[in-house]
């Protein structure tokens, strides 16, 4: 699901052999968000007096998601290989897919986060979907309620889910309304997606990610201990008795501990090319999320029914994207600190290998 429709706007992070032309519509995209923006912001600027209190907030949430659609569609580009080298590493070599087998704690973590993802991924496209239809239908519900669809005469003002600097034909026809209703249709898909899909890879990477230092804390955990003690008798009858590992088991020791060195030092390394890849990317949603999260609060302050459908999924999804990305880093963040952190490396500076 979250791969097919990445695949629409040419974003998933795997890179496809074929055509030179591949990604071409990410190019495409990026052009027609910079020309909508500026259309938009000239749209303010010439009628900044005419609109209402209101207009103006809907008009400034559409064109700061327009800047965030600008900067995710930048990071998808074919010239930008960090997004794509991460997006590869993790379907080719960090997925827990590939770890199931190395234990049994291993197996059953995978089918843990297997399911978690499984059904966080139904969660988000269903609700993408809702406010995806919410937003574009009360605009249309609207239209009908007033008689619009049934007169088409030029008399008849339409509403929109996205206002453009236009000619005034292009808010009275029958015909330009029709046009501007499926390139609104057209924007608000293409914006659901990058909004709420790459935030969904980005959260189905970091689940995997907390999975694997799950993984490696039960594995330093469970570190082998000797198999026997030996005693010392010192001068004055004083008694030392130690657990001493054998020569062979010092062998196995030493393999398991550089395994989980290594183990540390993938994730590490992952983790390190995951916020290069998209640490511009969430530094702009942040952003975002302040501002937007005010003018969405006072879209949702006029209570009444049309503005409660149309802005309150909206804001119930921003909400939860600000809410969803910072729970799960704070998640990565307390895996391996504090107590546990302590206690496994604990654990490891006993050891006499």
């Amino acid at each position: 699901m979250l791969r097919g429709l990445l695949d629409t706007i040419n974003a998933w992070p795997v890179q496809k052999e074929g055509s030179r032309y591949i990604g071409l519509l990410n190019y495409m995209l990026l052009l027609f968000f910079i020309v909508c923006w500026i259309n938009i912001f000239l749209l303010v600027k010439v009628n900044f007096d005419k609109l209402s209190f209101y207009e103006l907030g809907h008009t400034y949430i559409v064109l700061f998601m327009t800047i965030v659609n600008i900067s995710r569609t930048i990071i998808t580009l074919p010239g930008d290989t960090k997004y794509r080298e991460v997006g590869s590493l993790f379907f080719d070599k960090m997925h827990l897919f590939y770890y199931k087998a190395v234990s049994k704690f291993a197996s059953q973590t995978h089918e843990r986060i297997h399911f978690i993802c499984h059904y966080f991924t139904l969660f988000i496209c269903g609700q993408m979907t809702i406010g995806l239809i919410l937003f574009n239908v009360i605009p249309m519900w609207i239209n009908y309620a007033a008689g619009n669809f049934d007169h088409k005469v030029i008399n008849s003002t339409y509403e929109h889910s996205v206002y453009f600097y236009l000619p005034e034909y292009a808010y009275t026809h029958w015909d330009a309304y029709i046009a501007i209703c499926l390139v609104n249709w057209f924007i608000s898909y293409v914006t659901s997606v990058i909004l709420c899909m790459l935030d969904l890879l980005l959260s189905l990477m970091i689940f995997h990610l907390w999975g694997h230092f799950k993984i490696l804390i039960h594995d330093l955990e469970s570190f082998p201990l000797p198999a026997k003690t030996e005693t010392v008798t010192f001068e004055g009858n004083n008694v030392l008795t130690a657990a001493m590992y054998s020569d062979e088991e010092q062998e196995q020791v030493s393999k398991k501990l550089k395994e989980c060195i290594d183990y540390h030092r993938l994730i590490t390394n992952y983790t390190d090319r995951m916020s290069e890849a998209f640490g511009p990317m969430l530094f702009i949603s942040y952003l975002f999320h302040q501002v937007a999260g005010c003018l969405l609060l006072l879209e949702c302050s006029q209570m009444t029914p049309e503005a409660l459908i149309r802005y309150a999924p909206l804001s119930l999804i921003l909400y939860q994207q600000l809410i969803q990305l910072s729970v799960i880093f704070e998640l990565i963040g307390s895996t391996y600190t504090g107590r546990e952190r302590e206690a496994n490396m604990g654990g490891l500076h006993s050891l006499e290998v």
